[in-house]
């Protein structure tokens, strides 16, 4: 049993290779994903300079999302900035909507944990509908993107990490590397 989420998918998962006794199999997949990430970086290139932002959006609350996370450990090893208020090494932090300037970026992924009764989306729908989220620079500009949240946030492991490379390709249209 791993001891720890978040963005630690990596360890994670050599752990549970080895202890399934795949740990060669483990480690060439983590191998080839490495590759990829090479890849995107270098098709990328001053697109990096891009400062990306993650939001999620809840039932109970809204979080800005920081470096130790999931979507964050993997942007930040393609080589994304991120926006100066988020470029942090913690979790993320539960916000009001007086925090949506914080949201600002070049680049805004957003996320909706939904458990199917729709609030979840509700509370979405109610936070980009906000003026101050609706003139936000990145919002303006048509570089605020909703994204899985099972793949960005929820899920946490090799094939939602693929996933997400594939959302960071089509987003800012690059050629796959599949």
């Amino acid at each position: 049993m791993s001891g720890r989420l978040r963005g630690d998918w990596k360890v994670n998962m050599a752990l549970y290779t080895e202890a399934a006794g795949k740990g060669a199999e483990g480690k060439a997949a983590l191998e080839a994903f490495d590759g990829r990430i090479a890849k995107i970086a270098e098709e990328a290139g001053p697109l990096l300079e891009e400062k990306v932002s993650l939001v999620r959006f809840m039932s109970g609350m809204t979080r800005i999302y920081y470096n130790d996370t999931f979507a964050g450990l993997i942007l930040k090893e393609i080589g994304f900035k991120r926006p100066a208020a988020q470029d942090k090494p913690e979790f993320a932090d539960d916000v009001g909507k007086e925090r949506i300037p914080d949201f600002e970026g070049d680049r805004l992924f957003y996320f909706v944990y939904e458990v199917g009764d729709g609030v979840a989306e509700k509370v979405a729908a109610e936070w980009t509908a906000d003026p101050l989220w609706q003139n936000l620079p990145v919002v303006k500009a048509g570089k605020a993107h909703a994204v899985s949240d099972t793949i960005w946030n929820t899920a946490g492991g090799f094939i939602a990490a693929n996933l997400l490379l594939d959302d960071v390709e089509k987003h800012y249209e690059l050629a796959s590397t599949r």
